[in-house]
């Protein structure tokens, strides 16, 4: 899409690198094999598609055709005058349709680094985790790290708010900047916005309406070979050439940790550090609490959001009482503000969003796991869940159901493979709130 006077053209990203390599020496031959490699660097085509691409230059120009000049079989020469864009301005219009980074995050670089390196091969990436895990964080800083990449925009779509399937339209149409009217767009609108833009298509927390995401991811990345679509969900869309990233949480010191100095390397630690400076002038770490902070990282298995949430607490608790409100179960983490956002007013609040979510069965199997304070085995989870109306087989189906979703942790590095939920789910789960009812299960697996 270019600007020319009072025109807009209308221009595919092949047919504009032509144009943008003709109007950087306006008068001079360009040659054919220079504008090939412009629009299509690395390929071999031949002369045809680029005569097709200056076909439609010509077309868009609309009365100032003449403009392009071929000269005989040498190349093309552009016989305006060329003004060049403010390339800051440009820049900024492409990353205003991305929500800006608050705070850089921690311990993420590599990973951000090696999701950018994906998406030059793969056109469909999903990073997948639970919540609070960091997800959105890491899209938004990889959507930033490619303002510059792509042609046209990048683009996010916020699907937190939305809780039916024909929502998506609208989030989709409002992201990628077009009036949307009473009615629902329709695909088709959709398919004509796209047409023609490179661009990236971030989509955000999209689990609670996965099936319908997954179509028309399918739709676009066919319709479209100049779209690429970044993904953040709880659990993959399970269509063709996704590749799925598992987002780990922060790495965290181990439990031996004794020192201000080798803690602080850890992200978990950094992570909390930043949080408690922001509310506490005078929050230091030393050798006296090292341990401590280790331990409340620790306790909660890494997870940013829930680091967090916890190290804001410092400005009215000590350390040492977190530690021990973590240990007896207090509600630290439920802070919830009335009409918010039920993904991001609070943890707990995320977690029980997410759970209402889950089907009646995989529901009453996430309670009754949550009575193991450790890793169990799928033979352990039956014993321990199945009853008179969940029996052994449905048992198995919701554990993998329940770990494809990202409430459970999963080790396949030993046989048989263990499971584990993480503290903060297990938490929620087992509190008043997660409606915990399986207490008097556990002696059916003494040895669990």
């Amino acid at each position: 899409m270019l600007w020319e006077g009072d025109l807009l053209l209308q221009v595919g990203t092949r047919a504009l690198a032509i144009l943008s390599a003709l109007t950087e020496v306006p008068g001079r031959l360009v040659a054919k094999h220079e504008l090939l490699e412009r629009a299509w660097p690395g390929g071999r085509v031949d002369d045809a598609n680029l005569k097709v691409q200056i076909s439609t230059l010509r077309k868009a120009l609309r009365g100032c055709e003449g403009l392009i000049r071929a000269e005989a079989s040498l190349g093309y020469r552009f016989l305006g005058e060329a003004v060049r864009a403010d390339p800051y301005l440009d820049a900024q219009r492409r990353s205003s349709l991305v929500p800006q980074l608050l705070t850089e995050p921690i311990g993420r670089d590599g990973v951000i680094a090696e999701i950018v390196s994906l998406l030059k091969e793969s056109r469909l990436v999903t990073v997948l985790g639970p919540g609070g895990i960091g997800k959105t964080t890491v899209a938004l800083a990889i959507a930033h790290r490619l303002a510059h990449t792509f042609t046209d925009e990048t683009c996010f779509v916020d699907l937190s708010r939305i809780a039916r399937d024909d929502q998506i339209g609208e989030a989709v149409a409002r992201a990628l900047g077009f009036p949307v009217g009473e009615a629902p767009p329709a695909f088709e609108q959709i398919q004509a916005a796209l047409q023609g833009r490179r661009i990236l298509l971030v989509i955000d927390s999209c689990e609670h309406v996965a099936d319908a995401i997954a179509l028309l991811v399918e739709q676009v990345l066919g319709l479209s070979n100049e779209v690429w679509i970044l993904v953040t969900s709880r659990e993959s869309l399970r269509v063709g050439a996704e590749f799925v990233w598992q987002l780990e949480p922060l790495e965290v010191p181990p439990s031996l940790m004794d020192n201000a100095a080798n803690a602080a390397r850890y992200p978990a630690v950094q992570l909390f550090l930043r949080a408690a400076a922001e509310v506490s002038d005078d929050f230091t770490l030393d050798d006296e609490i090292a341990p401590t902070i280790v331990e409340v990282c620790r306790r909660l298995d890494g997870i940013p959001r829930a680091i967090e949430m916890v190290a804001s607490m410092v400005a009215t608790l000590d350390i040492g009482e977190i530690r021990r409100s973590l240990d007896q179960r207090l509600p630290l983490l439920e802070l919830d503000r009335q009409d918010a956002n039920p993904l991001h007013d609070s943890l707990f609040s995320t977690l029980r969003w997410r759970c209402d979510l889950l089907p009646l069965n995989e529901r009453a199997v996430l309670r009754r796991l949550a009575l193991f304070t450790g890793a169990f085995t799928l033979d352990a989870a039956v014993a321990v869940a199945a009853d008179d109306v969940t029996d052994a087989s449905a048992v198995r189906e919701a554990v993998v159901a329940l770990a494809n979703k990202s409430f459970l942790i999963v080790n396949l590095r030993i046989s048989p493979p263990e499971y584990r939920l993480f503290e903060t789910m297990r938490a929620y789960v087992a509190s008043p709130r997660g409606e915990g009812d399986a207490t008097e299960r556990l002696d059916r697996c003494q040895n669990c």
